[in-house]
């Protein structure tokens, strides 16, 4: 059998070769392929420790989509495998083990395939809590070693013999029953809260009504919101946009009838160069980073602060996008302008394109709508946007497009009826 590797094998020769070697060539290739993904998931373990946030990314998820220009459940099965198979780290830099490092192992021997390792994963995540580490690390070794000469399949028959042997009886049932509704509130010292409770099937029902097709990409969403942003998070924001609707009814409980109104204490020379600290509602420390984000489409109490902190003047509370210039940006823009993204336009933000803290207009010209996820990235890494010939253009960071091509949204893009 030739040693010759098909990427060095000329393809119009390939057709000479006999079925058997092209076969076995076949083989090497996935070996190769395997191996080559597991020095990839090694990089996204790495850049999870910080490195994606450190890019503006809220998760590595997100950094991932953006830089394979690809979105949907693979880029969600890469990462997960990536993180299970490598050790992390913790807030205080100590590591944390792998949740299947010899699975992953395996994987950078190219003995078994990246879906060997999702169907181990998924029976390590069924083993209850109580099971000891032994125990565990035994039913990982074992699924590994049938994976060697066995497929997938029997990879989850033999996951389930292992389950029901580690927990014969299944979970206990529960003898209190459970209240129809209830919701926890922990508010904590830095003004953050903490939320836990418990609904009904019907109250669950209306709730998930609302907030599934906000916490899910559109059919045909290239923006990749189901990938770049873990289950909690989607739902958390998709929470907030329901807040966000409720705040802006004209018969809102806080009796707003408008965006959110806030009290964002900064001096000047802070909120300019998103530099240092700012004061929510008197009481919560934002960064000024944030207290910059808020301040595009939030009625803002402008504070003018000396240099022990002291207020010298006090200015009134000003809307800065009307709701008529927020009709204007909806009918103009379709929804929020990042590229690939469709959320509607009443589940965006106004931002400034030159911003309000640097003598940027509050007016058509220079306001673009952006859902609220899109919106942090853009403050917070190093996409930039630009108008041209009032519309918006953006343009990615170079580890996304070492050429920094610009990019549209189609529904922006396209030209519009006088």
């Amino acid at each position: 059998m030739s040693e010759t590797s098909p990427s060095l094998v000329p393809q119009q020769e390939l057709w000479q070769l006999p079925a058997g070697e092209l076969a076995v060539l076949l083989r090497e290739e996935f070996v190769s392929w395997w191996r080559q993904e597991s020095r990839i998931h090694r990089i996204i373990a790495h850049l999870d420790n910080g490195g994606a946030r450190a890019l503006g990314y809220t998760g590595v998820a997100g950094l991932v989509a953006d830089i394979a220009r690809s979105s949907g459940p693979g880029v969600k099965k890469l990462v997960k495998r990536a993180l299970a198979t490598n050790p992390g780290q913790g807030i205080d830099g100590a590591e944390i083990p792998a949740a299947a490092p010899v699975g992953g192992e395996a994987v950078r021997e190219g003995e078994i395939s990246p879906e060997h390792v999702d169907g181990i994963v998924r029976v390590l995540e069924k083993i209850p809590a109580a099971v000891s580490g032994e125990d565990r690390e035994f039913a990982e070794q074992t699924l590994v070693e049938l994976a060697r000469r066995a497929g997938v399949r029997e990879i989850g028959k033999a996951g389930k013999e292992i389950l029901d042997r580690l927990d014969p009886d299944g979970p206990e049932p529960r003898d209190i029953p459970e209240p129809r509704r209830e919701l926890n509130v922990h508010q904590r010292k830095d003004g953050s809260a903490k939320f836990d409770g418990y609904l009904d099937p019907v109250s669950a029902a209306k709730t998930l009504a609302l907030l599934d097709p906000l916490a899910q990409s559109s059919e045909g969403d290239q923006d990749g919101e189901l990938v770049r942003r873990s289950r909690a998070e989607r739902y958390g924001d998709a929470f907030m946009e329901i807040i966000a609707l409720a705040a802006s009814h004209p018969e809102s409980p806080n009796r707003s009838g408008g965006r959110s109104g806030l009290i964002v204490t900064i001096p000047l020379d802070a909120l300019k160069k998103e530099l240092g600290t700012a004061c929510l509602d008197m009481v919560t420390d934002i960064t000024a980073s944030e207290a910059r984000i808020l301040a595009c489409d939030c009625r803002v109490i402008p504070a003018i602060l000396d240099g022990d902190g002291q207020p010298l003047e006090m200015g009134r509370a000003r809307r800065l996008v009307t709701e008529a210039l927020r009709f204007m940006l909806a009918l103009r823009d379709g929804g929020c302008c990042f590229p690939g993204c469709s959320r509607t336009p009443r589940h965006c933000e106004a931002h400034h394109v030159v911003p309000w803290a640097h003598g940027g207009t509050t007016d058509l010209g220079n306001l673009v709508l952006l859902c609220a996820h899109h919106h942090r990235l853009l403050h917070r890494s190093d996409w930039t946007l630009r108008m041209v010939d009032g519309l918006p253009e953006f343009t990615p960071p170079e580890f996304v497009d070492p050429w920094r091509r610009p990019r549209t949204n189609r529904h922006t893009a396209q030209p519009r009826a006088a």
